[in-house]
């Protein structure tokens, strides 16, 4: 009678991993995707910080913003825009963007129809005062 317990216990925790299997990994890809998703972001943040930087010291040409800005965040394919140049009495704005790929939760969530909400594209935007 025991052994048969004891088989029993056994099935009931395998459907029980079983059906709780994919909600682990659902979890820990999000950790992963969300962690890709923070480091972009504060590299997006750092080059558009380096293109502004260039924007209010000088005269830079488009070509020198986007040089700048991709020197700060090497490994990653971005595009940087300068909005507002000097002088102005809001000083410099750039905006860097660059495309995210979500590995896990896009796949995940194309299953049940709602991957549409993630964005597909990272930016930031950095102001910095005329003349540094």
């Amino acid at each position: 009678m025991r052994s048969m317990f004891r088989n029993w216990e056994r099935g009931a925790a395998m459907v029980e991993f079983a059906l709780l299997l994919p909600l682990f990994l659902l979890i820990i890809g999000g950790i992963v995707d969300g962690g890709r998703a923070f480091f972009r972001q504060i590299e997006l943040t750092n080059a558009a910080r380096e293109g502004v930087r260039v924007a209010v010291m000088s005269e830079p040409t488009p070509a020198e913003i986007q040089l700048r800005a991709q020197s700060a965040a090497p490994g990653f394919t971005l595009t940087a825009t300068l909005q507002r140049a000097c002088p102005s009495p809001d000083g410099a704005e750039v905006m860097v963007a660059s495309d995210f790929d979500w590995f896990f939760l896009g796949p995940a969530l194309a299953l049940v129809g709602g991957s549409d909400n993630m964005p597909r594209v990272l930016d930031s935007t950095a102001v910095m005062r005329c003349g540094g």
